[in-house]
C-alpha cells in the first residue's frame, strides 16, 4: 500500500492521542488542498501490508484512535480494508477516515471492501474540499463536507469534538516542519507570503 507517513501521537484530527496514516494517490485535485504532494502515485513508497502492521505494532503507548487521510484512502480500497481489519482486531475500533467521495458515492460502488470499511470505522468525513466554503468547522475542511458517525459507541466522543475548535500541531522532522490539522481559509497563501521574511520557504 502506498503510504506517505505514519505518525504518533496525532492530537488534532480526532479524539485523544491517535495514530495518523496518510495514503498516497488522489483523483480529486481540490483547489488549495492541504496535501497536494499526495495526489500522484509513488511506487517507491509502496509498502507491504505486513511491514505497515509491524510499524503499527511498534507503537507501545496508549492509543485512543486512528485517523486515516491522504491522498484519497479509498483509491487503495482493498488495502484500506485490510489495514482497517488489522486495526480493529489489534488496536482500536475508533477509526476516523477522510474521503473526497461522499458516503452515497462510496455505497454506490457496491464493493465488499467499502461495505466492510463503513461497517467497521467509527466515523467518515466525506466530500471534496471547497476553499470558498472553509468555515473553520472542527474536523472538516469545508461546510459541504459531512461527518458521519457510523459507530454509535463513539457518538458522544465525536459530537463533543464537533463543539470545539480546530487545532494545529507542528512537528520538526530533520530539516522539515510538518503541520497536522485542518488549515484555515487562505492559510497556504498567507504562509507563502510571510515565511520568506524569516528565511523559510514552503514546499508545494
Amino acid at each position: 500500500m502506498q503510504i506517505e507517513r505514519i505518525f504518533f501521537p496525532l492530537e488534532t484530527l480526532g479524539y485523544g492521542k491517535r495514530i495518523g496514516i496518510w495514503t498516497i494517490g488522489c483523483p480529486h485535485a481540490c483547489f488549495n488542498c492541504s496535501n497536494p504532494e499526495l495526489w500522484d502515485e509513488n511506487k517507491s513508497k509502496d509498502l507491504p501490508l505486513s511491514y505497515i502492521y509491524q510499524m503499527l505494532r511498534a507503537i507501545k503507548d496508549p492509543i485512543d484512535g486512528v485517523t486515516i487521510s491522504g491522498g484519497e484512502p479509498f483509491k487503495q480500497v482493498e488495502e484500506l480494508s485490510e489495514i482497517i481489519r488489522f486495526i480493529v482486531t489489534n488496536i482500536t475500533d475508533d477509526i476516523l477516515v477522510y474521503s473526497g467521495y461522499t458516503l452515497k458515492q462510496l455505497k454506490n460502488w457496491e464493493s465488499p471492501h467499502v461495505e466492510y470499511i463503513l461497517s467497521n470505522i467509527a466515523a467518515l468525513v466525506d466530500g471534496k474540499y471547497v476553499e470558498e466554503k472553509n468555515d473553520n468547522s472542527p474536523l472538516k475542511g469545508s461546510s459541504n463536507q459531512e461527518i458521519h458517525i457510523l459507530n454509535k459507541k463513539y457518538r458522544g466522543r465525536y459530537e463533543k469534538l464537533l463543539m470545539g475548535n480546530r487545532q494545529a500541531q507542528t512537528v520538526a522532522v530533520q530539516d522539515n516542519v510538518l503541520a497536522f490539522g485542518i488549515p484555515l481559509k487562505n492559510t497556504k497563501k498567507t504562509l507563502h507570503q510571510q515565511l520568506p521574511n524569516y528565511g523559510i520557504h514552503m514546499g508545494e
